[in-house]
C-alpha cells in the first residue's frame, strides 16, 4: 500500500531536522573537520545518503548549520518584524539589544558554531556574510540612521553597527571557563548588561551624531 505522499513529506521533514540538529551539536562541539558524515547520521538516526540527499553534500549541510545557528542568534523575520514595527527607533535598538544578550544565555550548539566560525573561518565564511549577516545588517543599519540621522550608505553607519554588535560577538566566542574580565561579565545577570550595553550604545550614538559635521 502507498504511503500518503503528506506523511512522506513529514518524514523528509523530520528527518532533516534530525541531521541538521545533530550536525548541529556535533560540530559546535568537534568543529567541521572533527566530524564524519557518518558520525552525524549515525546521531541522528538516518541513512548515510541521507545527507546528499536533503542537503546536496557535507558542505551543504555545514551551511545549513551555519544559517540555523546565525538565525537563532539573530533572527530576519523577528528582525523585519521589530523594524516595522511602532516602537521609536531607540527602543527598536533597546529591544535589538535584549535579544542579542538573551542568546547569549542560551548555551546551545547554535552559539558554539556561530564562534567556532568567527573564530576560525571556513570556506563557508563569506557565504553566511551574504545570506545571513548583510541582510540583518542592513536593518540595524536602518534603526541606527533614524537614531543618528545618517543617510543610508554613509561609512558611519557600518562604524555604529560594529562598535554595538562586537561586545555580543566578543562575549558569544569567549571560553566561559577561563577566568578573564569577559567570564566575570558573564557571571553577572542578563539583565544588568543589557541595561549597560543599551546606555553605552545609546549614549555613544548620540555623541557620534552631535560630532558629525552637518551639511
Amino acid at each position: 500500500m502507498t504511503r500518503p505522499r503528506r506523511s512522506l513529506r513529514a518524514d523528509g521533514a523530520s528527518t532533516r531536522a534530525r541531521i541538521l540538529e545533530a550536525a548541529g551539536q556535533l560540530f559546535g562541539q568537534y568543529g567541521y573537520a572533527g566530524v564524519a558524515s557518518k558520525a552525524i547520521c549515525a546521531a541522528a538516526g538516518a541513512d548515510l545518503a541521507a545527507i546528499n540527499y536533503h542537503f546536496g553534500s557535507r558542505d551543504g549541510l555545514y551551511r545549513a548549520v551555519l544559517v540555523e545557528g546565525h538565525k537563532h542568534f539573530i533572527n530576519l523575520d523577528t528582525l523585519t518584524a521589530l523594524t516595522q514595527s511602532d516602537l521609536s527607533p531607540r527602543e527598536k535598538l533597546c529591544a535589538f539589544i535584549d535579544g542579542m544578550v538573551a542568546g547569549l544565555w542560551e548555551q546551545d550548539w547554535h552559539t558554539r558554531v556561530c564562534a567556532r566560525e568567527v573564530l576560525a573561518p571556513s570556506a563557508h565564511f563569506a557565504a553566511l556574510i551574504d545570506e545571513e549577516v548583510l541582510p540583518k545588517f542592513r536593518l540595524v543599519a536602518g534603526i541606527l540612521g533614524d537614531i543618528t540621522g545618517f543617510a543610508p550608505g554613509d561609512p558611519a553607519l557600518a562604524r555604529c553597527a560594529v562598535s554595538i554588535v562586537a561586545p555580543c560577538m566578543m562575549l558569544m566566542v569567549v571560553d566561559r571557563n577561563a577566568p578573564s574580565p569577559p567570564q566575570q561579565v558573564l557571571a553577572q545577570p542578563a539583565a544588568d548588561l543589557a541595561e549597560h550595553l543599551k546606555r553605552f550604545a545609546l549614549a555613544g550614538l548620540d555623541a557620534v551624531s552631535a560630532a558629525a559635521p552637518r551639511r
